[in-house]
């Protein structure tokens, strides 16, 4: 008994000095904490028994779908690095291997160790505050019991068309650990949609779903054509709320410009406009008209006047929008130094019915076109503006809700925060 109890004893004080790294997953070249791992997880890599002469010869580390030929990752170690290193792991689920090689071009196999992406736990719950929403209002979704691991891979909560592919998303929030709420807001579609959620942002399909809830969207307007930028717009904040809701394919008028033009102020300067302090109109009290008239987007149409029912044409459009440019990014400019700035750009080619513009809608006409914001109307004509009576009572060149909502996107894309050239 005696006998057996000291070679107890011997063997536990040699299990003791055993290195720790040695009780990790791994071999005698590479260690790991563990075989399988989260997406998105921090990996530590212990490496032993690398040689100087292993260094000269181009070491690396090399992690592969298992089965693959082709890299995952390719990690080249020097002396720096020799005795491990930290990466994060694959975000795609299945079986992988690292491979340890020498050679420039990975040639030479020392060692493999293969190890696991896990799923990530599906949990969490989505809820949403209505069962049916008009087109462009924000939807209410309360989410709760995100994981960190959840977080880490780009949890999401998207809207989709009933029964839409994994990929075919309207719009999405990326989501964080714990409960919360977020607002989306629904498409300009009418018909039935879901609210899906999902464990990766970048990986959709039935192992990252974990649950979709049922609405319905109504009240869709504006053209075919017009569909993708008005989302845009929404998105981006530029729809004034009261254009929410309306038929934006009929034709816009100055008050309803004007709320347009303060949004794409605001959004272009990040600040927000304020009305003026005494109104100088005795047709109008809207706030908006009067935050538009105090940062020079526009002025009355009299002394007194500011017409805000009146239809604008596509002349005034541009000319009124190329004003927000001119006052979020020209220091000193105003509506009465207009003139004292003129904008410096490449003429593209002119309108078939350039005769028709106005002299003072000209250049802000030109500058649209050469910077792809405003497009004409078939056979290069622009239509700037009705010219007989026959014109104006068919709505010739009468601009729309949604060409406006479209050309302020425009402006937004390809003009925001870039320097505008004047002399």
């Amino acid at each position: 008994m005696k006998k057996a109890t000291t070679l107890l004893l011997a063997l536990l004080m040699c299990l003791s000095l055993i290195p720790m790294t040695a009780l990790a997953y791994g071999n005698e070249y590479i260690q790991l904490e563990k075989s399988n791992f989260d997406p998105l997880e921090e990996m530590v890599i212990t490496l032993s028994g690398i040689t100087p002469q292993m260094l000269d010869d181009g070491l690396s580390m090399n992690i592969h779908i298992k089965d693959d030929a082709d890299a995952y990752m390719n990690v080249r170690i020097f002396e720096d690095s020799a005795n491990g290193f930290t990466i994060t792991t694959p975000e795609q689920i299945g079986d992988y291997e690292f491979r340890l090689t020498t050679g420039w071009l990975n040639e030479n196999l020392i060692t493999t160790l293969p190890f696991t992406v896990g799923k990530v736990a599906q949990v969490g719950k989505i809820s949403l505050d209505k069962t049916a929403y008009t087109a462009m209002n924000p939807i209410t979704v309360t989410v709760s019991g995100i994981t960190e691991q959840m977080e880490r891979t780009k949890a999401f909560v998207g809207i989709y068309e009933k029964g839409a592919k994994h990929d075919g998303g309207e719009e999405a929030r990326q989501l964080e650990q714990g409960d919360s709420t977020v607002q989306i807001n629904a498409p300009n579609k009418n018909g039935d949609f879901e609210a899906r959620l999902y464990t990766s942002y970048t990986i959709r399909d039935d192992s990252t779903l974990v649950m979709s809830v049922p609405f319905a969207v109504s009240g869709a307007t504006g053209s075919d054509w017009a569909q993708g930028e008005l989302e845009k717009a929404n998105a981006l904040g530029l729809i004034p709320e009261m254009l929410k809701g309306q038929d934006l394919a009929k034709p816009i008028t100055r008050r309803e410009f004007a709320a347009v033009s303060v949004k794409l102020y605001e959004l272009l300067t990040d600040t927000k406009a304020t009305p003026v302090a005494v109104n100088p109109f005795t047709d109008t009290k809207d706030e908006e008209v009067l935050k538009a008239y105090n940062v020079g987007i526009t002025a009355g149409t009299a002394a007194d006047k500011f017409s805000p029912d009146v239809l604008l044409n596509r002349e005034q459009a541009a000319t009124m929008l190329t004003r927000v440019l001119k006052a979020a990014y020209i220091q000193g400019w105003t509506l009465a130094t207009d003139g004292d700035f003129k904008l410096s750009f490449t003429m593209p080619e002119k309108f078939a019915d350039d005769a028709q513009i106005s002299d003072w809608a000209k250049e802000s006409v030109y500058f649209m076109a050469a910077n792809e914001i405003i497009k004409g109307m078939g056979d290069n004509k622009f239509a700037p503006k009705a010219t007989t009576a026959a014109e104006q009572a068919a709505g010739y060149a009468t601009a729309t809700r949604e060409q406006a909502l479209a050309i302020a996107v425009r402006m937004v894309d390809n003009l925001k925060d870039k320097p505008l050239d004047y002399k």
